[in-house]
């Protein structure tokens, strides 16, 4: 098996090194292992400690531009992850910045400057505490998912990356909210989610699922066989993953 395109890579407009190679190092090395396309998705601009810098957005853009002319022979897209950075489901992305970007990611970050102290406090602190305390856990897990479903539901949001990374969320509202809004489920080949048993409820609704590399360094485009590990054993048709296709 071998993924054709990879949806989600880091580049060196990510801030603080986030992402260590540059956009065109990355398209040689997705030309070198095959890939027909990709995108670059480097976090949304209210990522504190990784977001790219807004004034950095068209630059970044015209780079691609750019970049097609010299590598026609693969497709480069140019996108963002979103942060979600409130409980209202609202992320750093505008609606004038939507138009911007070829592809729409979006994903919870601990790193997003979020929109309220009130957004702080849930997100961070009550999470946390909630490891230790089932009751402020299932609590937050509500509060978690509704905010993920409020963003699926008011954005066009191409890709959910890693859901149930980070905090708890409830995999079959999620997968309910994908269905409805036609969003593709990510199966990060970097984090563990979707792990084996959120893919076997998510697998319950009619959505599609993407393995994604979520590299931060050319060495690690397309890589997916930790993904696809996971998506086996949960027993998930594979034709169901977007991006997977049988190969040498």
């Amino acid at each position: 098996m071998k993924i054709t395109f990879d949806y989600h890579i880091h580049s060196t407009y990510s801030k603080n090194k986030h992402g260590k190679s540059t956009i065109e190092e990355i398209i040689q090395r997705a030309i070198e292992i095959g890939l027909k396309e990709i995108a670059i998705t480097d976090h949304g601009p209210r990522h504190f400690l990784y977001g790219m810098r807004a004034d950095k957005i068209e630059e970044a853009k015209n780079e691609i531009i750019r970049l097609r002319q010299v590598y026609p022979q693969i497709k480069i897209l140019f996108g963002v992850e979103s942060n979600i950075i409130s409980f209202d489901g609202d992320t750093d992305i505008s609606a004038e910045l939507f138009e911007t970007f070829d592809i729409i990611l979006c994903g919870y970050h601990l790193g997003a400057m979020y929109s309220s102290f009130k957004d702080f406090w849930g997100f961070i602190i009550l999470n946390y505490f909630g490891k230790f305390n089932k009751r402020l856990r299932d609590h937050m897990t509500k509060k978690n998912t509704d905010a993920v479903v409020k963003a699926l539901n008011k954005y066009k949001i191409k890709i959910l990356t890693h859901p149930g990374d980070k905090m708890p969320v409830d995999i079959k509202r999620i997968a309910e909210a994908a269905e409805k809004n036609k969003t593709i489920l990510e199966i990060s080949n970097h984090h563990d989610h979707l792990n084996a048993e959120e893919i076997k409820i998510a697998s319950n609704y009619d959505v599609s699922f993407v393995i994604s590399s979520d590299a931060h360094s050319k060495e690690n485009i397309g890589g997916f066989e930790k993904a696809l590990n996971e998506a086996k054993k949960a027993g998930l048709d594979l034709n169901r993953i977007i991006n997977l296709t049988k190969g040498e």
